[in-house]
């Protein structure tokens, strides 16, 4: 029988359910680090070659980063998947609950199929509305266009690989995880200046080189699953698409993705506010974008770890551990950010010279990194602690914190200082600061009240 197969090709993760937090958080953590690291290697580069087709015009690099929100809504689609099949299959594997692990491949593909066609047809309507709505004109829009145009394929691509990275996550094997995400990354590296300047196709020539990489990671993807390299199967039997574990997945998911899309139409108004001010404070803030994800990279990998251990220990029973894991991931978590933030603060003035020769550009960059990157302490405790609630199955304050940090907080916030005490973009950035402080308090409060009533048995960790 297949849950039988599944029952005996299944192996615990050494140090999973006993001894050391630290080295089993660490062996989950580096190799998504090591692959979030080569993806923000492209995303450097993609930029480096997006602004080198004119040094000049900070339309180019301004225009790719206003569809910023569109692209964030697609992977908020997709992270959710991700996220919901891989707490479903953390917690199954905790439990043994072999029946729910047989289902979850093709459950969890069709959800992303479905989802990757409508966010396909509605881009490729409404592309001119959608660019409109984000405040591009002139060549900020001509270039928007250009751009998500070619780069939906890639999005396409990204909901079913996103349901299998969930599975590896789930089941511990980071390592295939990495490959994917190096392969796709690597392979774009090598194709923008082929399509940009070879081909002569501009802005959207970056745009199909991550559309072409991202399939071909795809690819690969299933390549583990082909060869039986990991214990959950994809049988390819539309039987097998259960309306009860595509529930399971979109319980964690949905509100995950929900959270990160109302992110999106937060940063939508915050564009607005910023171009507002200035259009070439629009392309910094673009451009800073890009480079803070290389200080909370190491934050998203801990809170990948987490959701994998905490998930498998709780499913185990074993609930002493959840606490355990979700102070180590914090005080790992602090020490990288710490880290990343005093490189970036110290190499600002070089690292973006690099991108621009628009000196007004260059000092809103320099000045946003100096006042921002170490108060992403905040948003790091926030995100392992969204993790952790993902991990034990109570996805509602996992949402509250995300809408607390920008929705409810940052962008009130920032209309505010910007246009009544009128700080200019310092009250841009001053609302983006004190939500994630606010966040960060009620993830570490709300936290600590579940993991200590679900240790005591006063509530129960949601099993599948």
């Amino acid at each position: 029988m297949e849950e039988k197969e599944i029952a005996k090709g299944f192996k615990d993760i050494p140090g999973m359910f006993e001894g050391p937090v630290l080295p089993v958080l660490i062996r989950l953590a580096v190799p998504m680090l090591a692959g979030m690291v080569v993806q923000l290697l492209y995303n450097i580069t993609d930029t480096i070659f997006i602004s080198r087709i004119d040094m000049s015009d900070p339309s180019l690099v301004g225009g790719v980063g206003i569809i910023f929100p569109v692209m964030f809504l697609a992977m908020a689609l997709a992270g959710g998947l991700m996220t919901g099949t891989s707490s479903l299959v953390a917690r199954a594997i905790g439990e043994k609950n072999y029946a729910v692990l047989d289902l979850v491949s093709e459950s969890g593909m069709a959800v992303a199929l479905f989802f990757s066609l409508i966010i396909a047809v509605a881009s490729y309507a409404f592309d001119e509305q959608i660019v409109s709505l984000l405040g591009a004109t002139g060549s900020y829009a001509d270039n928007a266009l250009a751009y998500i145009r070619f780069v939906i394929p890639a999005a396409v691509s990204a909901f079913i690989a996103h349901v299998l990275l969930g599975i590896l996550q789930g089941e511990g094997q980071m390592k295939y995880i990495m490959n994917v995400m190096i392969i796709g990354t690597v392979l774009n590296i090598i194709l923008d200046p082929v399509f940009i300047f070879l081909l002569g196709w501009g802005v959207a020539g970056a745009a199909a080189a991550t559309s072409v990489a991202q399939t071909i990671g795809l690819l690969y993807a299933f390549y583990p699953f082909v060869k039986r390299k990991v214990s959950v199967r994809i049988h390819w039997k539309a039987g097998n698409i259960r309306p009860s574990v595509i529930g399971k997945i979109l319980s964690i998911g949905f509100p995950q993705s929900l959270g990160m899309m109302l992110m999106s139409v937060s940063f939508l108004f915050l564009n607005r506010i910023v171009v507002d001010i200035d259009p070439l404070a629009l392309t910094a803030f673009s451009l800073c974008g890009r480079f803070d994800q290389a200080v909370l990279m190491p934050s998203f990998a801990l809170g990948s770890a987490v959701i994998t251990i905490m998930g498998q220990n709780g499913g185990r029973g074993n609930y002493g551990r959840l606490g355990k894991t979700w102070l180590t991931a914090v005080a790992a978590g602090a020490v990288s950010v710490t880290v990343m933030a005093t490189v970036m603060v110290v190499l600002a003035p070089w690292i973006y010279r690099f991108f621009t020769d628009i000196p007004e550009v260059i000092h809103y960059a320099v000045l946003q990194t100096r006042i921002m990157e170490y108060t992403f302490v905040m948003a790091m405790v926030a995100i392992i602690g969204r993790s952790a609630f993902q991990a034990v199955g109570y996805p509602l304050p996992a949402l509250v914190v995300i809408l607390l940090r920008l929705v409810l907080i940052a962008v009130p916030a920032a209309y505010f200082f910007v246009y009544i005490l009128d700080l200019g973009v310092y009250g841009v950035w001053y609302g983006l600061i004190a939500g994630g402080f606010v966040s960060m308090v009620v993830s570490v409060l709300w936290l600590r009240r579940i993991l200590g009533q679900i240790t005591s048995g006063k509530r129960e960790f949601r099993r599948v």
